[in-house]
């Protein structure tokens, strides 16, 4: 039987990656805190108002060495701390 050994969050969107030692999932729900946040670019049409596409944020897929960052999330203040090799 597969198991999980290792889980990721990403709390702001495609900056990074937190590696968890446990989450609790619900079925038909996103992973808590996961994609929480997102970096607009200057050329982003999101006004804030619900979904947007990821054609309106920073991401890893065009610029790689944001993928080498990693995120730390305190849940209790929803503060978020993100570190750079």
């Amino acid at each position: 039987m597969p198991r999980v050994t290792e889980i990721f969050r990403h709390p702001l969107k495609s900056h990074g990656r937190e590696a968890l030692k446990q989450v609790t999932l619900s079925q038909g729900a996103a992973m808590p805190w996961d994609r929480r946040w997102a970096v607009a670019h200057e050329a982003s049409k999101a006004d804030g108002s619900g979904w947007a596409s990821c054609a309106n944020f920073s991401r890893g897929s065009k610029a790689p060495l944001l993928v080498a960052i990693t995120a730390r999330l305190n849940e209790t203040d929803q503060s978020l701390t993100l570190s750079h090799p």
